[in-house]
């Protein structure tokens, strides 16, 4: 897999990078994602990609694209496009990209701390399937989702995208896991520690990611000798077994970290948070919270990514996949070329240039250079008559 214009601009940069090399190399990304298109049509990939990246850029459909715009195909034809991404070629080379943009800041020869997640998008409408969505608690007025299982990286100080599957209706969440460790184990570094939320809590995923790395994640409070372990006034360390006398029971580190709630969330008093704290037993708990802390920061990139998704009320779940990938995609991109372009080397690391934004600068610059080439429409067309007679009194 070759990124020619990537690998040009990252090594040697010009004294300025503009808009249209923005949308260029993000085109360059998207073209590698194989389409096989309709047979006969006159078009190529690269129109139908630019109207997919000018609706990310702008969280807009491709039909707000196609309706506006006076030089792209027709909304009916981007999706018959669309239609015949598969899922399974689509998912490898989406995710091969992000192996390879995260490869180029990522030091080969160092063990790294990956952390899992999983994220739910909104689902409305009617799926073709019952099986294929998941259930969630009610935003965005549905309890209907999509869930996708991430994996990241953090480095130079920013969360990278590593791999993503999606979790199917019948998946479960240790299958899902399995998946994406197949794809990080392809890296060539040694994955150190594993950081989750309490989806982790659950004796198989336990298992599934006790295979990689020692996994460390805040545990959940519903059985009653953890719940008295965590009723303490001191910070400690102890143990505890999940799925006692099943399948897959473990017996994991459990460390008790006392604080105070301070205010936080209206709340006052102490706060006592376990965390299964596997390869952290010599450790304090105070140690442990702050190694698990981390992981906060890939909240600001699913902040980013939501801010490049594509909007659609398709019931394929392949072309809502491949417009997940394509935010995760465009989000990576920018964290690369800011931190490989744009940020001046310091001592201490480098750093990272204020003034080019996710949203301002990075996805407003190539919307601007995608409205001139798609032919945007500035005019629209009125009615020729204005208000009714009658009505033009508010107006003095």
């Amino acid at each position: 897999m070759r990124l020619p214009k990537l690998k040009r601009i990252l090594t040697d940069p010009d004294e300025f990078l503009s808009n249209g090399q923005l949308k260029s190399l993000s085109i360059e990304l998207l073209e590698l994602i194989p389409m096989e298109g309709i047979e006969g049509s006159g078009l190529d990939s690269e129109k139908i990609m630019e109207v997919v990246l000018r609706a990310a850029v702008d969280t807009t459909s491709v039909n707000g694209v196609t309706t506006n715009a006076e030089d792209t195909p027709n909304r009916k034809t981007v999706m018959h496009w669309l239609d015949t991404l598969e899922k399974e070629p689509m998912l490898d080379a989406v995710n091969d990209i992000l192996a390879l943009m995260a490869l180029t800041v990522l030091d080969r020869d160092r063990s790294r701390t990956i952390c899992f997640d999983f994220m739910d998008n909104p689902f409305h409408g009617h799926p073709e399937d019952e099986t294929e969505f998941r259930r969630m608690q009610a935003r965005d007025g549905t309890t209907k989702c999509h869930r996708y299982c991430t994996a990241f990286v953090i480095a130079q100080g920013k969360p990278l995208t590593l791999a993503m599957e999606p979790v199917d209706g019948d998946d479960s969440k240790a299958d899902a896991v399995e998946r994406v460790l197949a794809r990080v184990e392809t890296y060539p570094f040694e994955t150190e520690q594993i950081l989750m939320d309490r989806a982790a809590f659950a004796g198989e995923l336990i298992g599934v990611l006790r295979k990689t790395a020692p996994p460390v994640f805040p545990v959940k409070t519903g059985k009653d000798s953890l719940r008295e372990k965590l009723s303490v006034n001191v910070s400690k360390m102890t143990e505890e077994t999940i799925c006692e006398g099943k399948e897959h029971e473990q017996t994991y580190p459990l460390a008790v970290n006392v604080t105070y709630h301070n205010g936080d969330r209206g709340k006052s008093g102490l706060k006592q948070t376990g965390y299964a704290a596997y390869g952290l037993e010599d450790r304090t708990p105070q140690q442990v919270a702050q190694v698990y802390n981390h992981r906060s920061r890939i909240e600001k990139s699913y902040e980013k990514f939501r801010e490049a998704r594509a909007l659609t009320t398709t019931p394929s779940t392949t072309i809502r996949l491949f417009y997940v990938g394509v935010g995760f995609l465009l989000e990576q991109l920018w964290l690369v070329v800011q931190w490989a372009v744009l940020a001046r080397p310091r001592r201490g690391g480098r750093a990272l240039p204020t003034e080019f934004a996710f949203g301002d600068a990075f996805l407003h610059g190539i919307e601007q250079v995608l409205d001139d080439e798609l032919g945007w429409k500035e005019k629209h067309r009125t009615n020729a008559e204005g208000l009714p007679p009658g009505y033009e009194h508010g107006l003095g």
